[in-house]
């Protein structure tokens, strides 16, 4: 067993709250995308789940309670060592050590999952230099005809009060970003909880799908707002 593994395990079994909540609770501590979340899952009856950026597995946990078969990937040997720890109660989750984008080519490639299963993608691999979304994006949209997607760290235009994630001119979570993509027609949907109104972290966030009949079906969902994705 390697350094990282020997950490992740020290870090799982010192059962330290800061280790196993750092953000406050799953998606930041943010009560209204949690509910949003839930909403979609079974508005949608969303079949499958998967997450990118396991970190210390809080989300995944929330996820993996639904019954839903759970794919949750991390790139960090340490904290995919720790997220697996606590999932493994979990029958229903599988946790991956691995990039997001080549997970997904392999998934892709190997078929295993149909093409028009109804999937719940939550996207939080992004940080620092590492901003693979557009691949991400890109993969989900072109190979699966069913899939919605939840966008953690967004920019939310028209509400300064969500903070979003900005690494560079050009690595910035926002629909400039998401139109300079190769994908097609999209729906896009934000938080309609103005950020004062929410707790935790008041990260920002996007819900995108490119499912015509999804995107109706989201329209009825009270925590959602329809916002123009190209102005």
């Amino acid at each position: 067993m390697n350094f990282q593994r020997i950490m992740g395990l020290a870090d799982y079994y010192s059962r330290s709250k800061g280790k196993f909540y750092p953000w406050g609770f799953a998606m930041n501590g943010m009560t209204s995308r949690l509910e949003a979340a839930r909403q979609i899952i079974h508005v949608l009856a969303i079949e499958r789940i998967v997450e990118t950026g396991s970190f210390r597995g809080t989300t995944a946990e929330w996820f993996a309670q639904f019954g839903l078969p759970l794919e949750t990937v991390e790139l960090a040997e340490r904290y995919w060592t720790f997220s697996r720890a606590r999932l493994a109660k979990f029958t229903n989750a599988k946790a991956y050590l691995q990039s997001s984008v080549p997970f997904l080519k392999e998934r892709i490639a190997l078929g295993s999952v149909e093409k028009d299963a109804r999937q719940f993608f939550y996207l939080d691999s992004h940080w620092e230099n590492h901003l693979p979304l557009r691949e991400e994006l890109e993969l989900i949209f072109n190979h699966y005809t069913n899939a919605v997607v939840l966008i953690d760290d967004f920019k939310v235009e028209d509400d300064p009060g969500y903070g979003f994630d900005h690494y560079a001119p050009d690595k910035e979570l926002t629909l400039a970003y998401v139109r300079n993509s190769d994908l097609p027609n999209l729906s896009c949907f934000y938080p309609a909880i103005q950020s004062r109104e929410e707790t935790g972290a008041r990260r920002g966030w996007v819900v995108l799908t490119s499912n015509p009949g999804m995107a109706e079906q989201l329209r009825t969902v009270p925590l959602l707002r329809e916002y123009p994705l190209k102005t």
